[in-house]
């Protein structure tokens, strides 16, 4: 009977490790390249370039301090951070009262909404960018942080509305009604009731919102054209052309700009799969 039993927990250990196989090797091929990434930006020059991939001899931030006082990376990480924060509130606000409105809506209507959201995750934004930038030029919105916070709120709506619908389609409906019978108007019921049960698809907006933001090059280049509006994306390009002689310090303003994204990331991740998994399934 003891032999049976040990016999089936082997089993069962050998099911589950199949099971975390392909998240073990995903896991170690995204973060090697990390690893190595630190690794190099705590390197001197010379020494990179005897073994680029060799451990660091010391543990010098000098690189980091390099990268931050060259160039226009100071100015450009504040700008970055700006437009993203921005962004990304934009984004959680007009999303969820729009999912909000298309779930609740009473008639035909909130379909219809939802079908031209989801087009535009077919659609790439890119497309309208040429007069998108005609439009802001007239209005005086180029080359500035405001015309690009507002290209990214839009172009940032579809997939939050997506997946903010799919969540709010689990929302209990009673919970609505016994606040309105306590006398709450949509607005105080949504912002009392509705919005803090959304936290788990919001933390996933915020992220993937955050990323697509941060790292976005294509907008910064249509839009800002100035130094002191660039974002880290621009800053990094004229980095790279003014010491390219020196990886390691290339590799610390890398590590400058990727960091704050996976900081967000594990403090939310928590939250991440789930509210991905329930906002694309009910959507």
């Amino acid at each position: 009977m003891s032999a049976t039993r040990s016999r089936q927990r082997r089993a069962a250990r050998a099911v589950d490790f199949a099971r975390l196989l392909p998240a073990i090797i995903w896991a170690v091929v995204i973060l090697v390249p990390l690893v190595f990434l630190v690794f190099i930006s705590l390197r001197t020059s010379l020494a990179y370039g005897v073994a680029p991939l060799a451990f660091p001899e010391s543990f010098d931030i000098s690189n980091y301090l390099a990268a931050w006082n060259q160039g226009a990376i100071p100015i450009a990480f504040v700008n970055t951070l700006i437009i993203t924060a921005a962004s990304v509130v934009g984004v959680v606000v007009l999303a969820s009262l729009a999912a909000y409105g298309i779930v609740r809506w009473r008639g035909r209507g909130g379909g219809g909404f939802y079908v031209y959201f989801v087009l535009g995750l077919i659609v790439p934004f890119q497309l309208g960018l040429p007069l998108l930038f005609k439009i802001f030029a007239g209005a005086g919105l180029t080359d500035s942080l405001p015309g690009v916070i507002i290209v990214q709120v839009g172009a940032g709506l579809p997939l939050a509305v997506f997946l903010y619908t799919g969540f709010l389609r689990s929302v209990p409906l009673e919970l609505e009604e016994a606040a309105r019978i306590d006398g709450a108007g949509d607005v105080r019921t949504f912002v009392s009731i509705v919005f803090p049960l959304l936290r788990p698809v919001t933390a996933t907006v915020v992220i993937l919102t955050a990323i697509s933001v941060w790292n976005d090059l294509i907008v910064s280049l249509f839009f800002l054209s100035t130094p002191g509006n660039q974002t880290l994306p621009l800053a990094t390009i004229g980095f790279r052309s003014l010491i390219s002689n020196n990886q390691p310090v290339i590799f610390a303003c890398a590590v400058i700009t990727v960091l704050p994204i996976i900081v967000l990331f594990i403090v939310l991740q928590r939250f991440f799969i789930s509210g991905l998994t329930q906002g694309a399934l009910r959507g």
